[in-house]
């Protein structure tokens, strides 16, 4: 399952709605039987990686 990248607009950031929306997306995943999820983010986004790093994803090999 891919799990698209998040956007939040700047006045509703910092309320964990990017997180709440990433679980949810891993839930369904799980619900449905996935065993993998993958994302992308902008290289550039330290915010996103971060997030993505402490729900447990890693960089995928190429």
């Amino acid at each position: 399952m891919f799990n698209e990248m998040t956007g939040v607009r700047a006045s509703h950031r910092d309320r964990g709605i990017s997180v709440a929306m990433k679980t949810f997306g891993i839930g369904f995943a799980g619900i449905c039987g996935v065993s993998l999820v993958r994302t992308v983010h902008h290289p550039a986004n330290t915010r996103a990686i971060a997030m993505n790093r402490t729900l447990g994803y890693v960089d995928a090999d190429r």
